[in-house]
């Protein structure tokens, strides 16, 4: 009888243990669940990147364009659409090269869900060149450092981003993206001063809207920061060697990186991706290399190398490729490094073994 006693108290302790014990996971499950990271979306891997970097130990940003896809031409799957709409935040470039999004972001962007990091003060813009011989547009380090502090200055930036987004100037850009005629270079990733400020905007907006991890947001930021600057001090010094060697893009995507790094591509075989060159700009790359002693042409994964081949067949220069959106390298907060060392890493091997 004593036994029997025993045994219903030890019942009754061990259900109230287990009570508690549900009681404290599920508590757990909760506090989990309250400090999640908020739902990012990104559009393309540098962003990506980026973001992740900025959200490293909070969470981790959804990505659209993947692998070796071109934003500069998608459709959106369902899924992805509905990923945008369950977003906290978006960010992409700009019309200007994800104008797949530009329909999209117009549902969300009116509470303030969708950031156009092309938009952000800080800066540095360069404009489209419009055609595909670069000798004309090439910029010295103080030619840089000038257009440079003319950017920066955020009233007229304010000003800039009014006249470049005009309602009605907006939608017949979209219609044409690739209208280069006074048109902002939107691929400002590739100078890495530029993925500070845009480092910067992004722990700035995850910070509003999710105050609970602000501290972690600018801790990465200012890690991020310091690391961009090795990073920028690294390619010159790669680079410095191979600074007067010409080489050929496939299309016009490295303004920033050129000028940044002080290297002097000759001309892109295309000036948009989505106009294939005719027989007369072919026959033009071809007198380039002649001309300026063009050493080395570049392809891209992300479009077929064929055009490539013909414009280096019979020249004697040598092919390599280079790679703006990352598509071999991992996805994650060590993307946008790799992206840049990789460029680099391509432009030296193939300037330097064309000497």
């Amino acid at each position: 009888m004593i036994a029997s006693k025993r045994q219903r108290v030890s019942g009754h302790f061990a259900a109230k243990t287990l009570l508690a014990t549900t009681v404290i996971s599920a508590s757990l499950a909760i506090s989990s669940v309250a400090w999640a990271g908020p739902k990012v979306v990104t559009s393309i891997k540098p962003i990506h990147g980026i973001a992740a970097a900025i959200m490293k130990g909070v969470g981790t940003p959804d990505l659209i364009v993947t692998g070796a896809g071109s934003p500069h031409d998608v459709a959106l799957k369902p899924s992805q659409a509905q990923m945008l709409q369950d977003a906290d935040v978006v960010f992409w470039v700009g019309p200007a090269l994800e104008g797949f999004l530009t329909k999209p972001v117009e549902s969300i962007a009116a509470d303030g869900r969708a950031v156009e990091l092309i938009e952000t003060a800080g800066l540095t813009l360069l404009p489209f060149r419009e055609d595909g011989a670069f000798e004309a547009h090439d910029h010295d380090h103080g030619d840089h450092d000038e257009h440079a502090h003319d950017e920066h200055d955020h009233d007229e930036h304010d000003e800039h981003a009014h006249d470049e987004h005009d309602d009605d100037e907006h939608d017949e850009h979209a219609h044409d993206e690739h209208d280069h005629e006074g048109g902002i270079d939107p691929h400002i990733w590739l100078d890495p001063h530029n993925a500070e400020v845009i480092a910067n905007k992004i722990a700035e907006t995850l910070a509003k809207i999710d105050p609970e991890n602000s501290d972690m947001y600018w801790a990465n930021a200012a890690a991020l920061d310091d690391r961009l600057h090795g990073l920028m001090h690294h390619v010159e010094e790669a680079l410095e060697p191979v600074h007067e060697k010409r080489f050929i893009v496939f299309h016009d995507a490295y303004h920033y990186f050129e000028n940044r790094f002080h290297m002097k591509a000759a001309g892109s075989v295309t000036v948009s991706p989505e106009t294939m060159p005719g027989a007369a700009r072919l026959k033009e790359i071809k007198h380039k290399i002649e001309e300026l002693g063009v050493v080395c042409v570049f392809s891209e994964p992300q479009f077929p190398n064929k055009l490539v081949t013909v414009v280096a067949e019979g020249s004697g220069i040598r092919k390599a490729e280079l790679d703006p959106l990352g598509a071999a390298v991992e996805d994650g907060p060590e993307l946008y490094f790799e992206l840049i060392e990789n460029m680099a890493a391509a432009m030296r091997s193939c300037l330097s073994e064309a000497s």
